[in-house]
């Protein structure tokens, strides 16, 4: 078991607020199909349509409306990229010389882009220098990306950071699920959030830890020091339903031994035997679990430093008992931390196991 966590709730910003608001100036062209040569103007998406923008392509603002797909590969957008309500919107390998707001788009993925290439930072949202803002309960994917200025994500569900460059602050918060990982930012900032996981991550300045649901971290360099914490723990119900006691000497997060020890009690509220003394709690190996009982069980987890699959969407867990016997099982990543599948009891040794 694990305690459920969730993100807080906020506001999403409507699309009036964007600084070109929700509409095309003309001249303007409707896109229900493909662009492939340069255009001038401004480009609308109708509601249920689907455009798709390619190189050499370019083209000024574009618009993409309530239930629209938008698919941009290789191509320069000239202006701003504006979604509201959108099914979807897809940056491949594209060029987006202005400001880009999402606004409750369903699906957001970017890929090798570019954003805000005029390198503007006059526009103020939620703070100066504002590049990007994406808001609203879809998916967000951003991997090997660059941004001039601060990106503003909020509300998300699942919202992915992996391989940017960011020269401004990059604030996620609100999100169910968040990874931000392998970034080089300017400054971070995550706040209310549900599950977020921030690893190998350069910041050059300051990193602040809000009211965060779960947060684990691990394997960050940050210039401009931390505000607040991010606690990673884990808890663990274990219940021993043999004939005779378990002793757990040993444990594991993701095939690693622990950097700590865990902190450990009984269910039935009875003291433990914790070293040479009898307590309700204790922070050492080995865990004693008599028949019947159930220790709950608690533990620090840090992500790995790299080389592991994203996005990182589970922990793995194993306790090894004195007879090399183990149980073992994943916690993941949903709205919150949950234990979907129940641990299984295996009388085989494994590595790292004995």
């Amino acid at each position: 078991m694990a305690t459920f966590v969730q993100s807080i709730p906020e506001t999403v910003d409507p699309c009036t607020a964007s600084p070109i608001g929700c509409s095309p100036s003309s001249p303007f062209v409707t896109c229900t199909g493909s662009i492939t040569s340069p255009y001038s103007g401004d480009v609308i998406v109708p509601i249920n349509g689907a455009c798709t923008i390619t190189a050499p392509a370019s083209v000024h603002n574009v618009f993409v409306m309530t239930g629209a797909n938008l698919t941009v590969v290789g191509a320069t957008i000239n202006g701003d990229l504006i979604g509201n309500y959108s099914q979807s919107i897809t940056l491949r390998n594209a060029n987006v010389y202005g400001w880009t707001g999402l606004y409750n788009v369903q699906a957001t993925s970017i890929s090798g882009s570019s954003l805000n290439t005029s390198g503007n930072l006059s526009i103020s949202h939620d703070g100066c220098c504002s590049a990007m803002y994406g808001g609203g309960r879809g998916s967000f994917a951003m991997t090997n990306s660059t941004v001039t200025g601060q990106i503003e994500n909020e509300v998300g569900h699942q919202t992915f950071f992996v391989g940017n460059h960011v020269t401004g602050r990059l604030e996620v918060e609100s999100a169910d699920q968040g990874s931000i990982i392998g970034n080089t930012v300017g400054s971070l900032d995550l706040d209310q959030n549900g599950v977020v996981v921030i690893a190998s991550n350069t910041v050059n300045g300051i990193a602040k830890y809000g009211t965060n649901g779960w947060c684990g971290t691990g394997y960050n360099v940050i210039l401009g020091g931390t505000q607040g914490i991010c606690v990673g723990n884990v808890e663990v119900d274990v219940e021993n339903t043999g004939s005779i006691p378990v002793k757990f000497v040993s444990a594991y997060m993701t095939n690693i031994p622990l950097a700590g020890n865990p902190s450990w009690q009984l269910a039935s509220g009875h003291q433990v035997q914790c070293g040479a003394i009898l307590s309700l709690t204790c922070s050492q190996l080995p865990i004693i679990i008599p028949v019947g009982d159930m220790a709950q069980i608690t533990m620090g987890w840090t992500p790995p430093a790299s080389s592991f699959p994203l996005p990182w969407n589970y922990i793995y867990f194993i306790f090894v008992s004195s007879h090399a016997n183990f149980v073992d099982g994943y916690l993941y990543f949903s709205v919150g931390l949950g234990l979907p599948m129940q641990s299984r009891l295996e009388n085989r040794i494994c590595p790292p196991c004995w």
